[in-house]
């Protein structure tokens, strides 16, 4: 018998970019990966195997090694093992945040997001090879909030930051199910919706929240750290765009303004009688912060805190950095300035909880040993991951 004929790929997925959505999938795997209370599942049950690695935080997804068609190939390390995994991004047309029927639960729902492959021709499947899963969403048989909320929190961030290669699913049998009962009036409170809100009306209300331009405020995660980042010693706000360079000293600036005028709503940082700029904080989806070598600080790590958005920003050196916070004079010759470094390193350890705030490897690092008083200010020895780069 002859093979069937390759189904056509949607034109969607035609148009949108290769390297976009490799980049989409590889925050959302990296996100998750980065997670201590994240489980990687390989295969699925509906195959006939799992395999379950519950890292508890020492999992890595390595950068790209490869460009052209192998530019989706990345490999997920476990720091004190040998056993790795290799997955092929560029395989995955969708991450699916998915709430479903899970055997490790006695069949109550688990909150995942899979990364499902494509087919014959490059049709997309609703088969999926990897799985990323929160490791402990119930103790014993009631549902942790926390866990819940962060993973609506982070389905609302990745539908928002990739539509074209996201989605959220609740499968039929939760709906129905008598397990899905108390994930719903949890999932309703979460959202801040009245407890007999059904399946059909919550995933209306999640992707309402990830439609774009669905809100004019900034999330409170974006708006508070923000206002703590204003308050950093010694920094500035950098605006920077083609052939043009903004820095506006924080030390200036008297915090954010909201103004609304017929219906329309603006943000503005810094007074009006002063220095100030009017950025669209509605639009940040995700926050990084980076410390990457720089000549401009001999060779030492350059620390930035990055504001990130869907799509090219106009920034040249970084597509979806549409503004940053930087430290002016992290050194004094040889000296660290840790009266300067050490606030922004507590401002991560202090929000890095939230599944839209990010941290590179030499960031990360430097905010590890934030408390045993060496100094990570030289570039490490490693590979420097940049989300969205």
């Amino acid at each position: 018998m002859d093979d069937p004929a390759p189904v056509p790929v949607p034109a969607a997925a035609i148009e949108q970019p290769f390297d976009r959505r490799i980049a989409h999938l590889d925050r959302v795997l990296t996100r998750w990966t980065e997670r201590p209370s994240t489980s990687i599942a390989c295969g699925s049950w509906g195959d006939g195997a799992l395999a379950e690695i519950v890292h508890a935080g020492a999992g890595r997804l390595l950068p790209a090694a490869y460009d052209g068609c192998f530019l989706g190939v990345r490999e997920l390390r476990f720091d004190g093992v040998d056993h790795h995994i290799h997955v092929d991004l560029g395989r995955v047309h969708t991450a699916s945040y998915a709430i479903a029927p899970s055997v490790c639960f006695g069949g109550a729902p688990s909150l995942e997001v899979r990364f499902l492959t494509t087919g014959a021709g490059g049709a997309p499947t609703a088969r999926w090879s990897l799985s990323a899963m929160v490791t402990r969403p119930y103790d014993g048989a009631t549902l942790h909030a926390d866990e819940l909320r962060w993973f609506l929190d982070a389905a609302v961030t990745d539908l928002a930051a990739g539509p074209d290669a996201t989605r959220f699913d609740i499968d039929p049998e939760v709906r129905r199910g008598p397990h899905g009962e108390q994930l719903r009036v949890a999932t309703a409170a979460a959202l801040g919706l009245a407890a007999a809100t059904d399946w059909p009306a919550l995933a209306s209300r999640i992707e309402a929240m990830a439609a774009p331009g669905a809100s004019a405020e900034v999330t409170p995660v974006v708006g508070e750290l923000l206002a703590e980042a204003l308050a950093l010693p010694d920094a500035a706000v950098v605006v920077l765009r083609d052939r043009l360079l903004v820095e506006l000293q924080t030390e200036r600036l008297d915090g954010v303004h909201r103004y609304e005028e017929a219906g329309h709503v603006s943000w503005q940082i810094g007074a009006t009688e002063d220095h100030h700029c009017h950025l669209a904080l509605a639009s940040v989806t995700a926050v990084q912060f980076c410390a990457e070598p720089s000549p401009c600080q001999g060779g030492r790590l350059n620390y930035t805190l990055w504001f990130l958005v869907p799509g090219d920003s106009g920034n040249p050196f970084r597509t979806d950095g549409y503004f940053s916070i930087v430290l002016n004079r992290p050194y004094d010759g040889d000296r660290a300035r840790r009266e300067v470094i050490d606030p922004m390193l507590d401002l991560y350890l202090r929000h890095r909880h939230h599944p839209w705030v990010g941290a590179d490897e030499a960031f990360a690092a430097a905010a590890a040993h934030r408390t045993t008083g060496r100094s990570r200010d030289r570039p490490a020895d490693t590979h420097h991951r940049r989300f969205g780069g």
